[in-house]
């Protein structure tokens, strides 16, 4: 695979070709791991119907797990890779032991990135090949679709939470009510999280188009998300896939067609400014002005946000280990103002320890640094996931909280100087 200058899409989309002596994969496995993707996205809350899990992805590792388990190859090749491994489920067993200041539920987010992270050990492996990185992607989308459905019924208000496909707001103040009214977040909690999740399926996206060289395929991805921008009122999960979108344009699309399409934007920007008046839905019109035009908080929740970023460091230095939730959040009121550090890898150090924060981040280096070494699939979903962490408090997101026991699964299994498919041999 040959990566474009700087790294953030493929000189040109090309059909993969099968790791030699990769797992082969059954049609079976093959629908497992498109359930995996589905179920990460269309995530419903089975908490609703008195199981002990929140949401679904959360209990699927108990039967994905041993399933392929039973695959001697991957059994094989995680024995081969047992030290890394066993260093990672050291230290999130660590801070589940040692954690500060813990209250009931503290650890459930701990313990669940430990059951992605051997789930994604397995997966890892899987996605090697590009059956199962096509049957990941797949599902993914497809839950992407899902989710958006449940979306646009909920802006219709359509209630959902009997069913487990809407977060119950009993027992919640009615200032957060409110919020989540105003950013609307279907499945989830909140917009806030709504739109980051929603970006992140842009990597399977931006993977089916490098594989098949079929941009429609991100058109059409790029054309959901901003149906959900007006519901969800969050423009940060807009930027890395707009960024994309334009990139994969321009090795897909004419010339003239990039620069006919930039002229109708500039046309409509123009209009807008001139007269508050743009051809688009008025919802959508609605949004834009809120979110990019009449924000006059923009200044202050900078500010804020790195006053809270470095307030929340300097707890993870106090607390290396972890810290409970309650404890966390008062600290960062009083250090802050704000029970937030508003960065999902501070977070993380904060929920499951400062070493395995750091080994995100390691790991985070190496594929960026390695893209052919890791395959395309797990590139697209760090290039993708990065820039939202920077964002929200999204290490306590199933989607996210896979998203980090992915890439230390892969920072942990694949072999320093030794390709991917080569791994798999």
């Amino acid at each position: 695979m040959r990566i474009a200058q700087g790294g953030v899409v493929p000189a040109e989309p090309q059909r993969a070709v099968p790791a030699s002596g990769g797992v082969s994969l059954s049609r079976l496995d093959r629908l497992v791991i498109l359930g995996v993707g589905f179920a990460l996205q269309f995530n419903v809350m089975t908490s609703t119907f008195g199981l002990p899990f929140l949401r679904l992805s959360d209990a699927l590792p108990f039967l994905t797990i041993p399933y392929f388990l039973l695959r001697p190859r991957i059994l094989s090749t995680l024995l081969a890779r047992a030290l890394p491994i066993g260093v990672v489920v050291l230290l999130l067993v660590a801070s589940l032991v040692a954690k500060a200041d813990v209250q009931q539920g503290d650890l459930y987010l701990t313990l669940v990135l430990l059951l992605y992270f051997v789930q994604a050990t397995q997966l890892v492996i899987l996605l090697r090949e590009p059956a199962g990185a096509d049957s990941f992607a797949v599902g993914t989308l497809l839950g992407f679709a899902g989710s958006l459905l449940v979306l646009v019924a909920a802006s219709a208000g359509i209630e959902l939470t009997a069913v487990g496909l809407a977060v119950p707001t009993d027992g919640l103040e009615p200032e957060f009510v409110l919020f989540m009214k105003d950013k609307l977040g279907g499945l989830w909690t909140a917009g806030n999280e709504t739109g980051h999740v929603f970006a992140l399926a842009g990597a399977s996206a931006a993977y089916l188009w490098y594989r098949t060289g079929r941009s429609a395929i991100y058109v059409a991805y790029f054309a959901g998300l901003l149906v959900s921008f007006p519901l969800t009122n969050n423009r940060a999960g807009l930027i890395l896939p707009a960024i994309v979108l334009g990139l994969i344009l321009r090795k897909s699309v004419s010339v003239y067609a990039v620069l006919s399409g930039a002229a109708v934007v500039c046309g409509l920007v123009m209009l807008f400014s001139a007269t508050g008046y743009a051809p688009v839905p008025e919802q959508l019109q609605s949004a834009i002005e809120k979110r990019f035009v009449a924000d006059s908080h923009a200044d202050s929740n900078i500010l804020e946000r790195l006053d809270s970023t470095a307030a929340g460091l300097q707890l993870a230095a106090t607390h290396p280990l972890g810290l409970g939730n309650v404890a966390k959040e008062n600290q960062l009121l009083m250090m802050a103002g704000v029970g937030t550090p508003h960065n999902a890898v501070v977070t993380l150090a904060l929920q499951s320890g400062v070493l395995v924060a750091l080994a995100f981040l390691v790991g985070t280096v190496r594929i960026v640094l390695s893209p052919q070494r890791f395959g395309p699939l797990v590139f697209y979903t760090v290039l993708f996931m990065v820039p939202s962490l920077m964002f929200e408090e999204l290490s306590i997101n199933p989607v996210f909280l896979f998203g980090f026991a992915l890439v230390l699964a892969a920072a942990a299994v694949t072999r320093a100087g030794s390709p991917a498919a080569a791994e798999a041999s």
